[in-house]
This record gives structure tokens, C-alpha cells and sequence, in this order.
């Protein structure tokens, strides 16, 4: 983990994530446990700083449950999800 300095505008405390989200600090904490969420980065003091990605993650993974997914199921579709991103920042092949 990294320390990070400063804190960026876009840069949010755990309560203000929770608060954002609807989940609450403890489900947070497990979906880092259990691998939903990254790790994430902490200020000097040892803070958790968390970036936008994350807010989008946790609305997904908050409402894929209400839906009835699974968290394997809810894992997948993130994986799913990171991959397009892979793809979508790879420049094409010009030959």
C-alpha cells in the first residue's frame, strides 16, 4: 500500500463512500477482504482514501444483490467489466 500525501478533490474517507453508497463501513471492509474491492490507498496518517472507481464498484455490487446475484456471480461480471476496459484502452493494430 502506498501512503498518499494529499488527498484529491476526488479523494473520499470511508464514512463519506458509505455514506455516498448506502453500504455500510463494515460491508466495505469485507468486499476488500474478499477481494470485490481494491486495496486501497492510505493517507500518512494510515486513512483509507478511495477513488471514484470505487463509488461506481460499490453501487454496482449493492445493487446486483438486491437483484439476487450471488457474489461469485457479482465477481465475475466485475472481472467482465475490467477486461472491457483492457480492450477498450488498447490502441488497434495498424498493419
Amino acid at each position: 500500500m502506498r501512503a498518499v500525501a494529499s488527498r484529491s478533490p476526488a479523494a473520499l474517507s470511508i464514512g463519506e463512500l458509505s455514506r455516498r453508497t448506502g453500504v455500510n463501513i463494515e460491508t466495505i471492509r469485507y468486499c476488500e477482504r474478499i477481494k470485490m474491492l481494491p486495496t486501497p490507498q492510505r493517507t500518512a496518517s494510515g486513512r483509507r482514501v478511495y477513488r471514484p472507481a470505487e463509488t461506481h464498484s460499490l453501487f454496482f455490487i449493492r445493487r446486483s444483490r438486491e437483484l439476487g446475484f450471488t457474489l461469485k456471480e457479482i465477481r465475475a461480471l466485475l472481472a467482465l467489466s475490467a477486461d472491457d476496459e483492457l480492450v477498450l484502452d488498447e490502441k488497434p493494430n495498424t498493419r
